[in-house]
């Protein structure tokens, strides 16, 4: 397998209809994404700062195929509540993010990373992120631990009928039929991860106001879904990371990286659609890195988000600073990962700028599209830059 060169373009089958991927350098979306004000126009982005990510672009040739099989999957389990959701989130083109991401990876192994993210923003959206009311906190709690019992025992069925449930555990039994039992073991703890995020958010969502930035930023590391899906770096690309290296420091500190920033630039690009959604569905109050930022600093928005982008600036920086000192001295499969992780960076950043769950907010209500820049330069450091407390083994 290989990534497309620049100035290559892939068509990317998609329910029907082909989706142009030209992975050169370019800038994403319409001008300087520009919305229209909603009645709370106020607490609306109106401009997004620049993306630093000097990585080079890339998708996998087999993304038509992976797509395919993952919309299968989802109408086989049924992974919405009606014919409106799914479509939604058929257009919302969840297995290009993996695709993006893993160029080389297995074609049967990045449908399943696909089947990853198309679980996890399934589940999300139905359970969590998109109704307030979904499910009694003390319900929740219960489902969520019978979840993470169903992955470390596959043969217990705790929820019978749950299609969620059921889609899970044939997640774990395709992966177990492809990777050994390390693998499949760190899967299964960043599931668990997932999950222990899931109950904190659930939590605050009861505060009805915004976390603090550090509770905020502890929170988004598990709840973002980062690591469930960075579990397919090396298990859908044929090769496993030595457990000397994924227990080290360094290895550990890079993951948490990967999932900051990832979490953080999903922050940005998607929040005009959570100011939207909350006012739609009533939450008290959304969970967002620049919102957190808004409230802790009492600014407003537009320069909470030049803060954010600032945060995640800098973040990138440890990353490739990390990634530059690791790789010339580390072993052929931890090279190949730490390298991977990255790719996974960049892929978010190209999926979600032809995603119209991010580039059109209002579904449809806008005229023009929402947009960002990558850039090969990092913006510049603000004087009163956030300094999170949970990130201080290497902020």
């Amino acid at each position: 397998m290989r990534a497309l060169t620049a100035g290559a373009q892939a068509r990317v089958g998609t329910m029907g209809k082909d989706l142009v991927i030209d992975p050169r350098p370019r800038r994403i979306g319409m001008s300087h994404g520009l919305l229209e004000r909603e009645q709370d126009g106020d607490l609306l982005l109106h401009r997004l700062p620049s993306f630093y990510c000097p990585i080079e672009p890339a998708v996998s040739p087999a993304a038509a195929r992976a797509e395919m099989a993952v919309l299968d999957w989802a109408d086989r389990f049924s992974l919405y509540e009606s014919a409106a959701q799914r479509d939604y989130l058929g257009k919302a083109h969840f297995p290009l993010f993996p695709a993006m991401s893993l160029p080389d990876a297995d074609p049967d192994l990045l449908a399943l990373a696909g089947m990853e993210v198309m679980w996890l923003q399934s589940f999300d959206d139905v359970f969590s992120d998109e109704r307030a009311d979904a499910m009694p906190l003390q319900d929740y709690v219960v489902l969520l631990g019978k979840l993470a019992r169903m992955l470390e025992e596959p043969d217990c069925d705790l929820l019978p009928g749950h299609r969620w449930a059921a889609a899970l555990q044939d997640m774990h039994r395709a992966i177990a039929s492809h990777a050994g039992p390390v693998q499949l073991d760190r899967w299964v703890r960043a599931h668990i991860d997932y999950f222990d995020g899931l109950l904190w958010e659930a939590a605050r969502r009861l505060d009805r106001g915004p976390a603090s930035l550090d509770d905020y930023v502890s929170m988004w590391l598990k709840q973002s879904g980062v690591y469930p899906c960075i579990a397919f770096t090396d298990l859908a690309c044929g090769y496993e990371v030595p457990a000397s290296s994924w227990c080290s420091a360094s290895l550990r500190k890079l993951r948490e990286m990967t999932s900051a920033i990832i979490g953080w630039d999903n922050d940005l690009t998607s929040y005009n659609k959570e100011v939207h959604r909350a006012s739609v569905h009533r939450f008290p109050a959304i969970q967002n890195l620049v919102s957190a930022i808004a409230a802790e600093r009492r600014c407003p928005v537009e320069e909470a988000a030049a803060l954010a982008g600032a945060m995640r600036d800098h973040a990138m920086v440890r990353f490739l600073d990390l990634r530059d000192t690791l790789v010339p001295d580390a072993d052929p499969e931890t090279a190949r990962y730490v390298r991977g992780l990255g790719q996974w960076i960049r892929g978010y950043l190209d999926y979600s700028a032809r995603s119209p769950r991010y580039t059109d907010p209002f579904g449809g209500r806008t005229e023009s599209g929402f947009g960002w820049t990558i850039s090969d330069r990092p913006g510049p450091v603000p004087v009163d830059l956030p300094a999170p407390a949970a990130l201080a083994s290497w902020w």
